[in-house]
């Protein structure tokens, strides 16, 4: 068996963890009143050496006393240490069940609810001597209980020197040696605001911790009042927006012996809970008896506000979506890390001034069995004996009948809010499931909702769970807009699967599925496929086959391969470097292209080219003649040869005037068709832009510049397209 000093120095040199010391000198069992003595002498001597903090040593001096009042419990049988348990039996080793890392209270209560977190869950300990008789539990043998309000015995003289060990073991826990945010000295004095009988009242005008100022009161709920707070600190700080919100315990919650573990999960796990759409909640804190949260503080109102002002006689779907995706993504993100939020209503959700929802209140509506489902309304029923919270109108059938929370509780709770968004009342007139699955309700109809937009809000609002739908991305997902193709593409499918069935036609329904008959068209144009088009009238049919999306979006994807066929195809016709001047066919390739009003920018300029090309052979430069030479070769006619050369002149100029006046027009009409494509590709850029598909916009921007660098139109659609592009990737969420 290890002594103190051998403990203390392997928890110093890390060998032993805070829990596992404790751990350890539990195992040694009682100590005589010399043993104590001395070990308490060597606990001050550390503590005046500074070695170890005020709170740790306090925990260990208190475990002390409480092993040496232990050892006076077993020398006298008539000192019974009676303590509240779970599940007992008769042998003399019963257990005793209390939370961790808190003060135990003077008449703890059990339930049924078990808590989520290793560091919070209840440790069950033995207790030595002799136990009362066993008293039947509702949980069986389960040792990990919570207080409930079912009183318990109290304690006898010698529990009392126990009971300090073990508070103040449970403060050490739960700091890990360190000092809490408060300055206190630990769980004791946590213990003594919760044992208080009158504390005090957080009023407008009030300065916590010499830092917040409380400048108005904002809401109030369950656990208490919430205030907007100005944080002086930040005003030293010229910080430009020093306001928080502080919510500040009620009485009746701080006064229960869980009430500061609970406030403690809740700003921990919100901590955890980091997302966009959840309040930011920064710290816990106390001031005399006053118990208070800080947290993010919202610039704009509650959603059961925003209902009454706003949607009173409901809001469209397209205006509502933001809100309740806002909402879906901030439970996904609660659920995702395991926490259920079990009081989800409006009152529970902040607007800002910019639409943006943010829930708050996550971690404290743990409920526990709810006595009174026949509740109406959408008050929040607290019950400080469970550390409950629910409010009927939003509580599921599961929640109100005791079960414990899962997110299918939330996704009732955000059924009934969409409900309220999308027609301005509770779906079932703010009676509780109970209430309503016994009186046989049915959510009422919605104006702009499809079937399966309506079935869909319908599942999540279902009174059994089994029907109800799994996630809030299935809300989200079964509310959005599905266009005319999805809707019928799978009938088609199945319709087209059916024809070919029974005519055994292998190839040549017009009415395909999308995605196969634009692979099927593409496929052909490889130079390695056997089926490769034979010349360029079975491409161009191939082309015509397709619908005008279906098209753009080959172009889109396929574009050059489509090109670099067509280009083939013309060379095959007119290369006069290699003796090929079949004009005829040349053109009807750019004439075929031309009724699909396709604009492909190389083809266009090798059309340009053999236009060109075509007009320097038909128009050769003449040969011009040495009118001087002649002039000095033959002096006698002088005068005929002038009047000669004149008229070769002349013809001369008027030659040249005219291949001028072609070139000019062969200009322009080069000039006009490439205005006319890059005119073309900017409206299919304009198209996609206003249908979001920003990556086919941005690529229409850049084929016109390739034509044109200099476009202006094209520079703006590119650079509109990006941008927007830019803000659609930075809204997106990761969960």
């Amino acid at each position: 068996m290890s002594s103190l000093g051998e403990l203390i120095e392997a928890f110093r040199s890390n060998e032993l963890k805070l829990p596992a010391l404790f751990d350890a000198l539990s195992a040694r069992g009682p100590i005589s009143d010399d043993e104590y003595a001395r070990e308490r002498a060597e606990v001050e001597r550390l503590h005046g050496d500074r070695q170890f903090n005020p709170e740790l040593a306090q925990a260990l001096l208190a475990k002390l006393e409480s092993l040496r009042a232990s050892s006076a419990a077993q020398a006298d049988e008539d000192m019974t240490a009676v303590r509240p348990a779970g599940p007992r039996n008769a042998s003399n080793d019963a257990t005793v069940v209390y939370p961790v890392a808190r003060p135990q209270p003077k008449q703890p209560e059990a339930s049924t609810a078990s808590e989520p977190e290793p560091e919070d869950a209840t440790m069950v300990l033995p207790v030595t001597g002799r136990q009362p008789e066993p008293r039947p539990e509702p949980n069986g043998s389960d040792t990990r209980v919570r207080t409930s309000s079912s009183p318990a015995p109290v304690a006898a003289e010698a529990d009392g020197a126990r009971a300090d060990g073990a508070e103040a073991e449970g403060a050490a826990r739960e700091t890990g040696g360190t000092s809490s945010t408060s300055g206190g000295t630990g769980s004791s004095s946590w213990q003594r605001i919760a044992d208080a009988a009158g504390g005090e009242y957080a009023t407008v005008g009030m300065l916590l911790k010499g830092r917040f100022l409380l400048e108005r009161e904002i809401g109030r709920g369950g656990m208490g009042v919430v205030f907007v707070a100005r944080d002086e600190r930040k005003v030293e700080a010229r910080d430009r927006d020093p306001y928080v919100a502080v919510k500040v315990l009620n009485d009746e919650f701080r006064r229960h012996p869980d009430s500061l573990i609970a406030l403690q999960r809740e700003s921990r796990r919100s901590q955890q809970l980091a997302h966009d759409n959840i309040v930011r909640v920064y710290d816990f804190d106390k001031d005399g008896t006053v118990v208070f949260m800080t947290m993010e503080y919202i610039d704009g109102s509650d959603l059961k506000t925003l209902i009454r002002e706003q949607a009173y006689n409901g809001m469209p779907l397209s205006k509502a979506r933001p809100l309740i995706e806002g909402m879906a993504w901030a439970l996904k993100r609660a659920h995702t890390a395991g926490v259920v939020h079990s009081d989800f209503k409006p009152s529970n959700v902040m607007v800002t001034r910019e639409g943006v929802p943010k829930v708050f209140d996550f971690g404290i509506a743990r409920a526990g069995k709810f006595q009174g489902s026949e509740a109406i309304g959408e008050q929040t029923v607290f019950d400080a004996g469970t550390l409950g919270a629910l409010t009927p109108a939003y509580a599921s059938l599961e929640m109100l009948r005791g079960g414990e929370p899962t997110p299918s509780d939330d996704i009732y709770a955000l059924g009934c809010v969409v409900f309220e968004l999308l027609t301005g009342k509770h779906p079932f007139d703010k009676q509780s499931a109970e209430v309503a699955f016994k009186e046989g309700r049915k959510p009422p109809k919605v104006p702009g909702l499809t079937k399966r937009q309506y079935k869909t809000l319908c599942d999540a609002v279902a009174f059994s769970a089994d029907r109800r739908l799994k996630s809030t991305e299935q809300l989200v997902q079964g509310l959005r807009e599905i266009g005319l193709r999805e809707r019928v593409g799978r009938p088609l499918l199945y319709a087209a699967i059916c024809v070919l069935a029974i005519a055994g036609v292998a190839w040549g329904v017009t009415q395909q599925l999308h995605v196969r008959h634009v692979q099927q068209v593409a496929a052909r144009f490889q130079p390695a496929d056997p089926q490769r088009y034979a010349d360029e009238a079975q491409a161009i049919a191939a082309l015509a086959s397709l619908d005008d999306n279906e098209r753009k979006q080959l172009m889109l994807e396929q574009g050059e391969l489509v090109q670099q066929f067509l280009i083939g195809r013309v060379d095959g016709y007119w290369d006069p470097a290699k003796g090929r001047r079949d004009y005829a066919s040349a053109r009807r390739v750019f004439d075929l292209l031309g009724r699909l009003h396709l604009f492909l920018p190389q083809l266009d300029l090798k059309r340009v080219a053999m236009e060109k090309e075509k007009y320097d052979l038909d128009h050769p430069k003449p040969v011009a003649t040495d009118v001087a030479a002649s002039s000095a070769s033959e002096p006698a006619s002088a005068g005929t040869a002038g009047a000669a050369a004149a008229a070769e002149a002349e013809q001369a100029a008027a030659a040249a005037a005219q291949k001028a006046a072609a070139e000019q027009a062969a200009a322009r009409a080069q000039a006009e068709r490439m205005q006319q494509a890059v005119a073309g590709i900017l409206r299919d850029g304009e198209r996609n832009f206003a249908q979001q598909k920003y990556s086919a916009a941005i690529a229409n921007a850049r084929a016109a510049l390739q034509i044109n660098p200099d476009d202006p139109g094209a520079k703006r659609l590119l650079k509109r397209a990006q941008q927007a592009q830019q803000r659609a990737m930075s809204n997106i969420t990761i969960n």
